[in-house]
């Protein structure tokens, strides 16, 4: 597995989104190489952990499904990776599985992305992520989403830039629209 992984390595040479692209299509046509994406998306050596993520969550998004073994795994470590990249690439992922998940995860999953959209030390694309998440278990559980909101326009005052808009916009967003999405 170590010769593969520097092989991988190899390929992964940049962060570019071309790189991923292709990386992402090698995936899907040797499915038997997941193991060793995931092995290095959890490993915490940067760049790495960052565009082997990425390559997983590409790969998932053209063929969807691809990485839904991973789901469980990917909520728990969440909170442990050492690098964002890992954490903002796996959110992006996860919005897309909010309804398939079984509600133990699903309230995971949201402890974990609330925390991340009220901490200003996330980056904001880590952040960002979050809320789509939070968006999609908002479409998934409608009941939520006044209690949410009511929460997040407590740190509206709080917020500034790309992200204050986007928590904005959540909170003022329609709620026929949000579930209908």
């Amino acid at each position: 597995m170590n010769e593969q992984i520097e092989v991988i390595k190899k390929m992964l040479f940049d962060s570019c989104r071309a790189t991923a692209d292709y990386s992402a299509n090698v995936l899907l046509k040797k499915p038997e190489l997941l193991q060793i994406f995931e092995t290095m998306a959890f490993s915490d050596e940067y760049p790495f952990d960052m565009r082997a993520s990425n390559v997983i969550e590409k790969a998932d998004d053209l063929r969807p499904g691809f990485a839904r073994q991973l789901i469980p795994k990917i909520i728990r470590h969440l909170t442990v990776f050492k690098n964002d990249g890992p954490r903002r690439q796996f959110l992006r992922m996860l919005s897309r599985y909010v309804d398939e998940m079984d509600e133990n995860d699903t309230g995971l999953l949201y402890d974990v992305c609330f925390a991340f959209v009220c901490d200003k030390a996330q980056p904001v694309a880590v952040r960002h992520n979050a809320l789509l998440v939070i968006e999609s278990i908002c479409r998934r559980y409608p009941d939520l989403k006044n209690e949410i909101c009511s929460a997040l326009r407590l740190r509206i005052n709080e917020e500034s830039g790309a992200f204050g808009n986007w928590v904005k916009a959540f909170t003022n967003a329609d709620f026929n629209a949000i579930v209908k999405k």
